[in-house]
């Protein structure tokens, strides 16, 4: 017998996996990894089928963008935007002291955030000139997407939406429209 979540053989007598540490006997979601409730067909957490030979979606991971066409660099290959945030920036709150400008896009099967190239760093002002602080540097580099089909809830402010994923929350501030965000999220992520 293997495992559900990891797929390690697992010995005749075993309560535990040796390869993850699961307990034997629990079904875990192919797509998302959350833990499944016993004899269920789909996922609570993002709607997937349980079944044997359901195909889970891999999660994205952006390619180099090296020749890579300007217009879709941050976007996966096949996937067309449906909206995005436009040319002013959006802030990815990681937490209360971090956050970082870019630019939120919604495709078919992705939610995909990439930071703007002129991103405010930490840094000191000096009579009037701002100096960056080079251990920051990184942070115009974050770029991830989400996708639709891990999402288990949106929810909107006044100028924010949070959207919850495999068990953690993403928060996109100093935004407009977020009725309409909510809704095209929710839309694209039944029809994925």
């Amino acid at each position: 017998m293997n495992c559900s979540k990891c797929g390690s053989l697992v010995q005749p007598g075993d309560k535990f996996c040796a390869g993850c540490g699961a307990p034997v006997g629990t079904q875990y979601c192919p797509n998302c990894g959350s833990q499944a409730t016993p004899g269920a067909s789909f996922c609570a957490n993002c709607g997937k089928s349980l079944q044997p030979g359901s195909k889970a979606q891999a999660p994205y991971t952006p390619a180099p963008s090296a020749g890579a066409p300007a217009v879709s660099k941050n976007i996966p290959a096949g996937e067309s935007v449906i909206m995005d945030t436009g040319t002013f920036p959006i802030a990815y709150v990681k937490n209360m002291m971090s956050s970082i400008n870019g630019k939120l896009s919604l495709t078919n099967n992705y939610l995909v955030f990439k930071a703007g190239k002129l991103q405010g760093v930490g840094g000191a002002s000096i009579g009037g000139l701002f100096i960056p602080n080079p251990a920051d540097a990184n942070k115009s580099k974050e770029h991830f997407s989400i996708a639709l089909s891990s999402i288990s809830q949106v929810e909107r402010g006044w100028s924010h939406i949070t959207v919850t994923a495999a068990g953690q929350k993403y928060k996109f501030g100093g935004m407009t429209k977020t009725k309409e965000w909510e809704a095209a999220i929710t839309n694209a992520k039944n029809q994925a």
